[in-house]
């Protein structure tokens, strides 16, 4: 019988790509393997073999073919340009980026190129050079093909906290292609970053009418929220808003797609933890609400064997700065002959990380930013125990947990709230913030360590020449208050007791930073100009700042505020580090409780106010008396070294795990 590869390689060549083309590619990849061994110097048999297995998602199989294609056809750019692509597929970004710049030097007009070379370095974090590449690709690719580089241009923007930019070029792209779903959805996200709620939620609504069985995107226009509310009576009209439209939901049609779910949006509002109230309830209907739209995940049985626990903790993109921050003192010292630390990091985020905590000790995992593929590594890292440094920031690290993809899972302070989740089966807190009855607030089961404040902290330093008040543009002559904290904090409680401050306090300034995309800032001030009057004019909102400007700010201040209902965390770390007295009431919630914590664990609680009046006494008299301010800095001089460099962090965690672990 005569072999149809030998006699005609052509036509079997030819009929691949057909079956390619019409998506049989496990078909074409069934005659592109033995045409590929057989004509091994054949570009268009060896490079087809590599693109089917990369299309295939087989991406180590794909480069192993291509490096081959490229040793052996070196002069080939396209087959560079696909091994740059697999390695990619495969998270060897490094690599692709190195391949793409080769590829691209001996082939500088190649616009598909640029464009996927942009990919690649939008997946490593590198933004400025990501929007190099696709301002290359716009000026080699026909007009046609622009509207998807300006999309990613805008991504690009977007993940560079710039949402203006990106919707001025979002709004040229939908001028090129008007019903290009993709672009529509981006534009709603940078609307919904400027806090152009409307403008937002119609975009949303706009990507689900042109693809409908992406329903989700109605869901989330549905739950939009307000970064910043006039008052409690408008939060608590929301919050009625949003339960109804969960029992709208309910019972709904609609399967949520797994490998778009971090892109879906389909997590419940993070900003629900700003709004000063319990929220399981919340919380948890929601989760009702989701559950029967993914299919059910069982854990991976435990592992057997071995002397020390494979502790896995998960951060993704856009969190990993206070991840570090918080982790660098405790991960060195953790008992490494009891545990094995694995770091999963979102690809994006994995230089910075990697470069700020080290690689001693440390095992490291890059994962997809697919929420599906990244559960499908972390099951495949064979974990103890998975630590989710958050779940609810967004829609990657909230859908993550339901994937199951450790035999035991917990989370803790980094989203102080409650998941909602069924399948949480830790929270992890402290005796410091918890109250008796702070069971009813979560639908995990707490644990509470007894003694620390969750991370080994340094304490702050101040650079050699810190800054003065005329610096800031600040008199010598006013009383400072500063509240330095997120404006999504500043909830409508703190507006009262501002106003009395400054009305009894005619040399009194309130100092605030605003946010880094400002979104919450312009909302803010107009709520402030609104019920503070002409007190108003007294409040400076000053911009972000780089953290030794921003501690010598918080150094050169008078006294320090809390807002109500979500204090500062590691702010408040940075203030009574340097310190600075900062006025706190007490809470019922975690992310209330905070700077309480801190103050316990000092043994210094005078400076807790016991109501909002006694708040605004405090802060009054220590602004007026430099004696009294001076008694509370030295005070905080000598009591604050309990908040730093403190074991307990590590050695409580340590048996916190073991007792997750099963009370080893």
């Amino acid at each position: 019988m005569s072999d149809p590869i030998q006699d005609s390689p052509q036509q079997t060549l030819k009929r691949a790509l057909t079956l390619a083309g019409d998506g049989r590619l496990g078909d074409a990849q069934a005659l592109l393997a033995p045409l590929a061994a057989r004509y091994p110097d054949v570009p268009a048999a060896v490079i087809n073999h590599g693109e089917i297995l990369r299309r295939l998602g087989q991406f180590e199989a794909a480069v192993a073919v291509l490096e081959g294609a490229v040793a052996r056809m070196p002069d080939q750019p396209v087959a560079r340009f696909n091994l740059a692509l697999a390695l990619r597929g495969a998270g060897r970004l490094d690599q692709a980026l190195a391949h793409y710049a080769e590829a691209l030097r001996r082939q500088p007009n190649h616009g598909d190129g640029w464009y996927n070379q942009g990919n690649a370095q939008l997946d490593a974090g590198l933004y400025d050079d990501a929007r190099a590449s696709y301002q290359q690709a716009l000026k080699h690719l026909p007009g046609a093909r622009h509207a998807k580089v300006l999309n990613n241009l805008a991504s690009a923007h977007i993940l560079q906290r710039r949402p203006a930019e990106a919707a001025r070029v979002l709004r040229d792209t939908l001028t090129l292609a008007p019903d290009y779903t993709d672009g529509h959805l981006n534009l709603a996200v940078a609307e919904e970053r400027q806090g152009h709620t409307e403008a937002a939620a119609n975009g949303y609504r706009r990507v689900a009418q042109l693809r409908p069985e992406h329903w989700w995107h109605a869901l989330h226009a549905d739950t939009l929220c307000p970064d910043v509310f006039d008052d409690n009576d408008a939060i608590d009209a929301w919050r009625d808003g949003f339960a109804a439209t969960i029992e709208r939901w309910r019972d709904r049609p609609g399967q949520l797609d797994l490998t778009l779910l971090e892109h879906s949006g389909a997590e419940p509002p993070p900003t629900l933890m700003y709004q000063g109230r319990h929220d399981l309830t919340l919380k948890s209907a929601y989760a009702d609400m989701v559950a029967p739209r993914l299919p059910t995940f069982e854990p991976p049985p435990p592992r057997a064997g071995g002397e020390r626990r494979r502790i896995g903790m998960v951060v993704n993109h856009g969190h990993e700065g206070i991840f570090i921050r918080s982790l660098q003192g405790v991960l060195p010292r953790l008992d490494r002959h009891r545990f094995e630390i694995v770091v999963a990091v979102t690809r994006p985020a994995l230089r910075q990380t990697r470069a700020a905590l080290g690689d001693d000790g440390l095992t490291w995992l890059a994962l997809s930013p697919r929420v599906d593929q990244a559960a499908e590594q972390l099951r495949a890292a064979r974990l103890d125990l998975l630590y989710h440094w958050e779940v609810g920031s967004d829609s990657f690290n909230y859908f993550l947990p339901w994937f199951r993809p450790a035999p035991l899972q917990y989370t803790s302070w980094a989203w102080p709230l409650t998941t909602g989740i069924p399948g949480m089966d830790f929270f992890l807190s402290s005796d410091l913030v918890e109250t008796d009855d702070a069971q009813q607030r979560y639908r995990e089961p707490l644990l509470t360590m007894p003694g620390n404040m969750f991370t080994w902290a340094e304490p702050p330093r101040l650079a050699d020449r810190p800054p003065s008040r005329a610096d800031f543009g600040l008199s010598d002559n006013e009383h400072l208050y500063l509240c330095h904290q997120n404006p999504r904090k500043i909830h409508p409680d703190f507006d009262t007791l501002v106003a009395a401050i400054l009305e009894q306090d005619p040399a009194a300034r309130l100092l605030l930073i605003g946010s880094q995309e400002g979104a919450e800032t312009a909302p803010l001030r107009q709520r402030l100009r609104r019920r503070l009057g002409p007190l108003a004019e007294r409040v400076t909102l000053l911009p972000r700042m780089d953290r030794q400007r921003y501690l010598g700010l918080v150094n050169q201040v008078d006294v320090a505020l809390d807002p109500p209902h979500y204090t500062g965390a590691n702010t408040s770390f940075d203030a009574l580090g340097l310190a600075v007295p900062l006025i706190t009431l007490p809470s019922p919630l975690l992310r209330g409780n905070f700077t309480s914590g801190l103050y316990r664990q000092m043994g210094v609680t005078d400076l807790i106010a016991r109501d909002p009046d006694h708040y605004v006494e405090l802060a009054l008299a220590i602004a007026h008396d430099p004696a009294l301010r001076a008694h509370w800095r030295h005070t905080l001089r000598g009591y604050n070294g309990a908040i730093f460099h403190d074991d307990r962090a590590v050695t409580e965690l340590q048996d916190a795990w073991a007792l997750m672990l099963g009370g080893e």
